[in-house]
């Protein structure tokens, strides 16, 4: 037990980046000839601060599957599975620098997104600072206390709806935890501007992992029966747990299509040309790749929007600001006049 609680406390410290390091440095090893324990003893030597190597280490010692041992990583569900998948149809070392290369974009867009952020949020906090300033010093010495009313107003909406998103975000990103791993891409494919980049990235993990099944000689109901084994709620055991029951029922592939949002639909005109399996291993592998470089075009698109929203609404700020103080300074001196 205490060892168990070692490597959850462990896991935790591993942060995106890190997780990239090391299945990318992996991918390198094997790639470059290194067997899979050698590579981890490796690892765990260029690492030594890292304590989860070992545990990765004695797994392998033990006979444990290189995919199954990774878990100490604290790997998202979705590429955890994607790794047993290739290291069952031989296609590992692949998997592991694709999955490194994913995990190391995630995490560039995550520092992007940040010092976008940094400058926006600098100038609203500057101004916020101004308003402040004008309500205590300036407005009172001219003697505009409607104004004051007016300023109290929008700090008090500003904050308000500020507060609330924040609050909103906790509880929704709470309960997307509790949830099982395919509830919560449900979920997440539904959001405005993100959901179809979540949406893309799914459909490339549920078409790499049929490409990678198909390409070994597994028909539709041998990869259904084998992703039913995979962890309880992920995406690949809810959807293949789902194909059956729906193939039992009579359904056909084009329904299944239709019906699933993960299953995009380019898998009919995949299913029409034919040919065997592959070909349509080829196909499958060929569409997934296409989904991941839409994925990272979307992602683009979305951070490159961002700078933008912020100073519209700085611009925003500005504008009340100047008609809540400045316009009435005016009417004042045109009176005088």
């Amino acid at each position: 037990m205490q060892k168990y609680i070692k490597n959850i406390y462990t896991d935790k410290r591993i942060s995106d980046q890190q997780q990239a390091e090391y299945l990318l440095l992996l991918g390198k090893l094997i790639n470059n000839g290194f067997s899979l324990k050698q590579s981890i003893n490796c690892l765990s030597l260029l690492r030594a601060k890292q304590k989860v190597f070992s545990y990765i280490y004695k797994d392998l010692q033990n006979g444990e599957m290189i995919s199954y041992s990774l878990r100490h990583l604290n790997l998202p569900m979705a590429i955890y599975n994607q790794l047993i998948i290739a290291q069952t149809n031989g296609s590992l070392q692949k998997i592991l620098i694709q999955s490194g290369l994913l995990l190391k974009t995630k995490a560039k867009q995550k520092s992007k997104l940040k010092e976008l952020m940094a400058y926006p949020c600098f100038i609203l906090g500057f101004l916020f600072v101004m308003l402040l300033g004008m309500k205590v010093y300036i407005v009172p010495q001219l003697g505009m206390s409607t104004e004051t009313k007016y300023i109290d107003l929008f700090l008090k909406t500003f904050f308000g709806t500020v507060i609330f998103f924040v609050i909103g975000i906790v509880v929704y990103c709470g309960y997307l935890k509790r949830i099982s791993e395919y509830q919560c891409a449900k979920q997440l494919i539904k959001l405005p501007i993100v959901g179809k980049v979540y949406l893309n990235f799914y459909q490339f993990i549920i078409l790499q992992g049929l490409g990678l099944q198909v390409s070994s000689g597994l028909n539709l109901k041998e990869i259904c029966s084998i992703n039913a084994s995979f962890s309880e709620g992920s995406i690949q055991e809810m959807l293949s747990r789902k194909v059956q029951r729906d193939l039992q029922k009579g359904s056909s592939l084009n329904n299944l299509i239709d019906n699933e949002n993960f299953l995009p639909n380019e898998l009919k005109s995949i299913m029409k040309l034919g040919g065997g399996k592959k070909e349509l291993a080829q196909d499958l592998i060929l569409m997934s790749e296409l989904k991941f470089e839409e994925t990272q075009k979307s992602l683009q698109k979305i951070l490159n929007l961002v700078q933008p929203i912020m100073f519209g609404i700085i611009a925003l700020i500005i504008i009340v600001t100047y008609l809540m103080v400045l316009l009435p300074v005016y009417g004042m001196m045109k009176g005088m006049s």
